[in-house]
């Protein structure tokens, strides 16, 4: 139970993900996550495991069969493996074999995500700036209210 909380703290939390829900797989015994990466991205399926938990290939299909959402087409899910610090390591895996994106495709999402970055950081630098500038006036102000004799 702990680790799917971690998990699905940093699907929430840490990688921002949005629409996170918790689900159970009635056939396995388990608790798993869904959710969307981004607002645009289609929802992903997400398996909280262990780092201790041994997995076989059996293992594996048995996961890929059971682990589904009513009415939801699922590719694959995530296997979110987390060790005893919280340390979560995700592997994506699909029935079969998977063609990788084109190169194309793998550039964009590249420059989308650094654009992300880049706006996050502006917007951090952005939130400093306003918290120097208010420390500042906030400084003078008292300093102001100090000086003012009562004569």
């Amino acid at each position: 139970m702990r680790t799917t909380f971690n998990v699905y703290l940093d699907l929430c939390e840490v990688r921002g993900w949005w629409n996170v829900k918790l689900h159970g797989c009635l056939d396995l015994d388990m608790a798993f996550i869904s959710g969307h990466p981004t607002r645009e991205d289609p929802r992903e399926i997400v398996l909280p495991l262990q780092s201790s938990d041994n997995l076989s290939p059996d293992c594996l299909q048995q996961y890929l069969q059971n682990i589904k959402l009513d009415d939801y087409e699922t590719y694959g899910i995530t296997l979110a493996i987390c060790d005893s610090d919280t340390t979560t390591v995700y592997y994506k895996i699909t029935e079969g074999l998977v063609d990788p994106e084109p190169p194309e495709v793998t550039e964009v999402k590249k420059v989308q995500r650094f654009e992300m970055m880049r706006k996050r950081q502006m917007n951090i630098q952005g939130a400093i700036q306003s918290y120097k500038t208010a420390k500042v006036l906030d400084d003078a102000t008292r300093d102001t209210i100090g000086t003012v004799s009562t004569d």
